[in-house]
């Protein structure tokens, strides 16, 4: 385990989330480093990025969040004069009411941004303000900044700094200790370590914390709902419940179709990848044709969509592309599925045309024009007939309530399951079907399917070092021996 780490001198490898408990409360998850992040999470730079506002950089857009006053004020802090403040960044002004028009008018200049209005009856406004840019060019006054025309006029009253919601941690005579530079906050704000095998702790109690139903309608989509109450579990591992990122070890075991990463400081073995396609070497029908020890990547590698470690709702999706998530709109199919190419690699290696004997004699990283010149929708259907075992057994592992299936590829997966009346029947049981295309038009009955319980196998989260040896000589593995890659 390592247990040195370089310290950011600022917040720019910080990483931070919302999350919402089983009582509504709202919690932003926070560390400086390491993960674990689901792969649903909204990340931003910092817990302070996220206190008032949660900003799309992919869209340039704000959704702000309806705070009430004792939670604005455990927010802020140094209150100050405008003549005071020496930065105009992300910093919260009061004005005076009584010129808001011509602030407001003033506001619309483009060295002058409100991010969002905070409080309208406090006249509270987070900006950020360009003090470089002369706007107002009369002949008759010197020029000035837009921000200049109203402190001159009077038109902001006090200025606040946004509270720096720091935590860090370290390693103190064999265990971790978490700091932090704030008193209090509205929020359930929670710190992961640096050490990615030690759990994260809750370090702070609200006194008014914020709810879930002051989270405006599209930032409530994003949230991570947490089977937890945030009051009573002051720490957890988040992804028991979410799939996530993580950094492992590198001594790595594929079991039950997911990669486990050895974590030595608790001698336990972490699920780091649920789901992976480098299992599909222990079916594939090319492997001893190209003399194949692990599974590489000199098979084209399809993508895989993990939404839940529980999924009731299966999709099975084409082999190229993007995944398919966003051909349907429900959130609740969305929240409860995975989608699986039918193959999860296609086995073709192509061959590297060199004259030099020390190159490998396979192309590594096929492009999707590569594979697609060399393969046709026969190959294809052909290939799958061969290998597909592990569509198959990825499928009765989790024993969905429904399955939905790409319409381009239903003559590819009739060729080995069969289909009728809405049903498909695989590994002698049937299954509820549903084409992507009619999802939209029985999107009621899917959703009442998705949210019955789950009824697959249970995979556990962590296998203890000992008896993930036991499986290793099961699978004929040598200890510690790392026996896969992308």
């Amino acid at each position: 385990m390592q247990n040195g780490k370089e310290y950011p001198a600022t917040h720019s490898m910080s990483t931070a989330w919302y999350m919402v408990d089983e009582d509504g409360n709202v919690g932003i998850m926070d560390f400086n480093e390491n993960g674990p992040v689901p792969w649903l999470a909204n990340q931003q730079f910092g817990a302070e990025d996220l206190v008032f506002r949660y900003h799309d950089y992919n869209n340039d857009t704000t959704l702000g969040i309806k705070l009430y006053d004792d939670q604005i004020d455990d927010l802020i802090e140094d209150p100050h004069s405008p003549e005071e403040e020496e930065y105009w960044c992300d910093c919260v002004i009061q004005i005076d009411l009584k010129q808001e028009k011509e602030f407001l008018k003033l506001a619309q200049n483009k060295d002058f941004e409100i991010e969002m209005c905070i409080s309208k009856i406090r006249g509270l406004y987070l900006i950020e303000a360009d003090t470089s840019i002369c706007i107002d060019n009369g002949e008759n006054h010197e020029k000035r900044t837009s921000l200049n025309l109203m402190i001159d006029n009077k038109m902001i009253t006090k200025v606040y700094h946004i509270k720096d919601f720091w935590m860090t941690d370290d390693w103190n005579n064999g265990e971790v200790v978490h700091t932090k530079n704030f008193s209090s906050a509205p929020y359930y704000l929670y710190h992961q370590p640096y050490w990615t095998e030690y759990l994260p702790k809750c370090m702070n109690t609200p006194k008014n914390p914020v709810k879930f139903d002051q989270l405006p309608p599209e930032l409530q989509k994003l949230t991570l709902k947490i089977p937890a109450k945030f009051g009573e579990d002051k720490t957890f591992q988040i992804d028991r419940w979410h799939p996530c990122d993580t950094h492992g070890d590198n001594n790595n075991v594929f079991f039950e179709g997911c990669e486990y990463s050895l974590d030595w400081g608790i001698e336990a073995y972490r699920k780091n990848i649920f789901i992976t396609p480098n299992d599909f070497i222990n079916y594939c029908s090319q492997k001893k044709e190209y003399d194949c020890m692990v599974c590489s990547s000199c098979c084209y590698t399809c993508s895989i969509g993990r939404y839940t470690h529980q999924p009731t709702v299966i999709v099975v999706k084409n082999l190229f592309g993007a995944n398919t998530s966003s051909l349907y709109t429900s959130d609740i199919i969305h929240q409860h599925c995975i989608e699986l190419p039918y193959l999860p690699k296609i086995p073709i290696q192509i061959p590297v045309e060199t004259h030099d004997k020390s190159d490998s004699k396979y192309k590594t990283n096929i492009s999707d024009e590569e594979i697609k010149e060399r393969i046709n929708k026969d190959l294809l259907k052909e290939l799958f007939q061969r290998n597909h075992q592990w569509l198959e057994e990825t499928i009765l592992r989790f024993n969905p309530h429904v399955i939905i299936l790409s319409d381009q590829i239903i003559d590819i997966i009739g060729s080995v399951f069969q289909i009728d009346h809405e049903q498909i029947e695989i590994g002698g049981q049937r299954f509820p079907l549903c084409l992507i295309s009619k999802v939209e038009e029985k999107h009621s009955e899917i959703e009442r399917l998705a949210q019955q319980a789950y009824r697959g196998k249970s995979i556990p989260d962590r296998i203890p070092w000992k008896k993930m040896e036991q499986i290793k000589k099961n699978l004929g593995i040598l200890a510690n021996q790392k026996i896969g890659h992308d």
